[in-house]
């Protein structure tokens, strides 16, 4: 007799009785649908699989980076205007980075890029450069962190050829700077990376006078270059040297302040038509020649004399952040230290992690050698295997 049929046509699953029905051998036992218990068990089961828990911490990474979690810090602070000499004798190749004979310019190009960086969020800087009589700002000063890419590109283009003309009066230069900061950006500081070379030189007890007060802002004058004297190179547009300046064409300016009292022999000579403009008896007594260049911190300290700036050497990144963060004017100021990026990386590499083709990730461990493998037998004598 056939069995009895529902009415959709098919037998009902429990048989003609109406008994339990049959499992659904689609489904195991432990992931049933409907089985709210089995599901919890299934999840349990993948997560002890090592993909499974390498993914589940992905997502609680990926989670905890929505939340923007973070801790705050305080951290000294402050604001400098970053100018650079960029006059003809820093392009004098005495000096050294990683080892590589550079430039005066390119070091200082390079020490304040590494500077921007080390300097910690919430300071600010600007730059500008410095030649002939004034100090140009290129960019006014910007948060260091939030504008990294501006500042770094600024610094990166840096070059001789921005120069408008080829004199070089250190002590003007600086006063215009100061005087830039105090009209446009007072309370922040000053950072003058320069040879101390001036072209041309100055009389001495005839330099221009500072009138200093208490609104004058702080600084620091930053020596860079060689101490021993060495050729200024001509450069042509496209860098190339093509010669260095000699004693005659550098004796053909006049220093400023003006001359001192000529003789009755020199004027003489003037008369006749001689020049006495290269004779040793014109030069100070002790001056170099005008022709040479080096670091000159006697002028550097005179400046700072005049203004109340310090004047120190550019050695390295850390002593210059530390001059930096050291001047008159910084504080404390609250830095939150955001952990975002470190939980989203940490969770893309969970999660690739997780995604790695390894044969043996979730595989059973491998069966030792000699191991016997044992089959269930049931041991009811009346369920024989037919």
């Amino acid at each position: 007799m056939a069995p009895p049929r529902s009415a959709f046509g098919a037998p009902p699953q429990g048989g003609a009785t109406g008994g339990p029905a049959k499992p659904d051998p689609r489904w195991p036992l432990d992931e049933r649908p409907g089985n709210a218990q089995a599901a919890g068990g299934a999840l349990l089961t993948a997560l002890r699989r090592p993909r499974g828990a390498l993914a589940a911490l992905a997502a609680l990474c990926f989670g905890l980076a929505l939340l923007r979690p973070g801790f705050t810090l305080q951290n000294r602070v402050g604001s400098t205007l970053l100018v650079v000499d960029i006059t003809q004798s820093m392009n004098v190749a005495d000096a050294a980075w990683q080892g590589e004979p550079v430039t005066r310019l390119a070091y200082t190009r390079e020490l304040l890029r590494r500077t921007v960086r080390e300097l910690p969020c919430g300071h600010a800087a600007g730059v500008g450069v410095f030649t002939e009589r004034r100090t140009m700002v290129l960019l006014a000063p910007v948060e260091v962190c939030a504008h990294y890419a501006a500042l770094d590109d600024v610094l990166g283009r840096l070059d001789w050829r921005m120069a408008w003309a080829a004199d070089s009066h250190l002590y003007y230069g600086t006063y215009s700077a100061l005087d830039e900061i105090a009209r446009h950006w007072p309370g922040i500081g000053l950072a003058l990376f320069t040879d101390g070379h001036q072209a041309p030189g100055v009389v001495p007890g005839r330099e221009p006078r500072y009138e200093r007060s208490d609104k004058t802002p702080p600084g620091v004058l930053f020596a860079v270059g060689g101490d021993l004297p060495q050729p200024v190179p001509r450069l042509d547009a496209d860098g190339r040297i093509t010669g260095y300046w000699t004693a005659e064409e550098a004796a053909a300016f006049a220093p400023t302040g003006g001359h001192r009292t000529l003789s009755v022999l020199e004027m003489e000579t003037m008369k006749a038509g001689g020049d006495v403009r290269n004779a040793p008896a014109q030069r100070q007594p002790g001056a170099e020649p005008a022709h040479l260049s080096r670091r000159h911190d006697d002028v550097l300290q005179a400046v700072a004399e005049r203004t109340g700036l310090q004047a120190v050497r550019a050695t390295d990144t850390a002593a210059v952040v530390r001059t930096l963060r050291a001047l008159p004017g910084s504080g404390q100021a609250p830095q939150r230290h955001e952990l975002h990026d470190v939980f989203v990386a940490t969770g893309a590499l969970l999660l690739l992690a997780s995604l790695l083709p390894l044969r043996r990730l979730d595989a059973r461990p491998p069966r030792r050698p000699g191991a016997t493998a044992f089959r269930h037998h049931d041991t009811n004598p009346g369920s024989a295997l037919r």
